[in-house]
């Protein structure tokens, strides 16, 4: 069964809330000038989000456009994967079945895969080898939101590195044996010493929101947002392991994928500061005009992998049989990475 196994992307959809904000208007916002956010942080816009602009809503929307555009029947989806931030409209929430509810996917399962902002390449790993190991498995939608750009505390200089936070979503349609658009086998990397760095602290098991927090209004409003608990420490150690950890995700991609660093033909890499990401480049030898950086839409999160390569495709850099590799990261952090094969 699995000698001649493949596993293809039928379409895929991105959804961007209209409302965006530019880096001078951010500049106000933040006490940082524009030319530092534009040039240092690659950020020359990014989007805001409405108030239909929640995480299983932004993937419904992707989703409900992706099946029309195909005219697939819902009802021939045989799994639900939301590969899409936890933090979304409700807690002990699954999105998944949501999504199932909202486009009328009656005759399939629905799941949520937790994996922050490196959720979008393993997705496609957890769901290839789903569908590889179970042949009931037909069809299956990968759709999942980013709203974690709301929980940013923009009085906080420490969490500066997360100011490009946009709210999006995507769909992708997966089918088996469809031999266009294959993907390949995907390199993973979590490196533990930050599990506890960036982290919604309040609001859990462990801390819940007191009465006293409750009272305070500075106290509540930091309660609701992003905590680090070691700033300068996190600082530090992603100064040293970050590059390694994004280099070696790609490098595990490629020699499980049988490839080698010179047949990368397009590497879509979530947005980090311009630094970051030629540096990436240059450490595997890729060309710039290889990737594009998403610099008029900050880091969406779940969706940027989709982005880029949606760029990559307008913009041709992607051709019939082009190698792409769709490279992502989360706090905690994870480093995942996913190879495809372009076309046919």
């Amino acid at each position: 069964m699995y000698k001649d196994f493949h596993v293809g992307i039928v379409d895929f959809e991105t959804y961007l809330p209209e409302e965006t904000i530019s880096a001078e208007e951010l500049s106000k916002k933040v006490k940082i000038p524009p030319e530092i956010l534009r040039k240092k942080m690659g950020i020359n816009r990014k989007h805001v989000g409405g108030s239909e602009d929640h995480a299983a809503m932004m993937a419904t929307k992707a989703s409900k456009e992706l099946l029309k555009r195909n005219n697939i029947n819902p009802n021939d989806i045989d799994m639900i994967l939301f590969a899409g931030e936890t933090y979304c409209e409700y807690v002990c929430w699954t999105a998944a079945i949501k999504i199932q509810n909202e486009i009328g996917a009656d005759n399939a399962f629905a799941w949520d895969l937790g994996f922050r902002c490196a959720a979008t390449p393993l997705a496609l790993k957890v769901a290839k080898d789903m569908m590889k190991s179970d042949e009931s498995l037909k069809t299956v939608l990968i759709a999942g939101g980013n709203t974690n750009a709301y929980l940013i505390d923009y009085k906080d200089r420490n969490q500066s590195f997360m100011f490009d936070m946009s709210p999006a979503g995507f769909a992708v349609l997966l089918k088996s044996n469809h031999l266009e658009n294959e993907i390949l086998e995907t390199g993973i990397i979590t490196d533990h010493v930050f599990c506890d760095d960036v982290i919604g602290k309040w609001g859990g098991s462990l801390y819940p929101i007191t009465d006293e927090i409750a009272k305070d209004p500075e106290k509540l409003r930091k309660a609701r947002l992003i905590h680090l608990s070691d700033p300068e420490g996190m600082k530090k150690r992603l100064g040293e392991r970050s590059l390694p950890d994004f280099v070696g995700a790609v490098r595990k991609a490629l020699k499980n994928s049988k490839l080698t660093e010179a047949d990368i033909d397009f590497i879509g890499i979530t947005h980090i500061n311009p630094k970051a990401h030629n540096a990436i480049l240059s450490e595997l030898g890729v060309n710039r005009e290889k990737s594009v950086y998403l610099d008029n839409d900050g880091h969406c999160g779940h969706v940027d992998q989709f982005l880029t390569l949606q760029y990559g495709l307008e913009q041709e850099k992607i051709k019939d049989g082009s190698v792409c590799a769709l490279l992502g990261a989360g706090t905690g952090y994870a480093f995942a990475c996913t190879m495809v094969r372009w076309g046919k």
